[in-house]
């Protein structure tokens, strides 16, 4: 469910009018799952979208996998700046750490700390970070 993802205070907000048989419908729904309102009108939304993929690719030519596709990429992109970011923070403690221990401390997957290493190899030394990975351990180069 979109809530369990994120706070609500960090989702969108949308206004809208209910008229008074929907809004008792809604009431009786969410105090039946012991939740808000807002909380009920997001899940039936939720819930909505993700049953009916064709009528929203043949009337309104939105493609579900497009869309997700892009919040993958532009969510990879964040976990990739913020982890550069540790990186450079942690990067001042060690000289050498075992691979398996710094991917647990930045909170990120041994392929994404691999991927950092060998993908942005440039952009780490343009900060003043050079890494090499050496067996089991991440050496830093002076």
């Amino acid at each position: 469910m979109p809530s369990e993802s994120k706070k609500s205070s960090d989702l969108s907000r949308i206004t809208f009018s209910l008229d008074a048989f929907d809004e008792r419908v809604i009431t009786m729904m969410a105090e039946k799952r012991k939740q808000s309102r807002s909380e009920t009108v997001r899940n039936l939304i939720h819930n909505w979208i993700e049953s009916n993929t064709n009528t929203l690719k043949s009337n309104y030519d939105i493609d579900l996998n497009d869309i997700t596709r892009d919040i993958e990429i532009t969510d990879y992109d964040q976990v990739i700046q913020s982890t550069i970011q540790k990186i450079l923070t942690y990067s001042e403690l060690f000289n050498e750490i075992e691979f398996d221990i710094f991917a647990e401390q930045l909170k990120v997957s041994k392929k994404i700390l691999r991927d950092i290493i060998f993908d942005y190899k440039n952009k780490l030394e343009k900060l003043g970070v050079r890494l090499r990975i050496r067996g089991k351990l991440i050496i830093k180069e002076e």
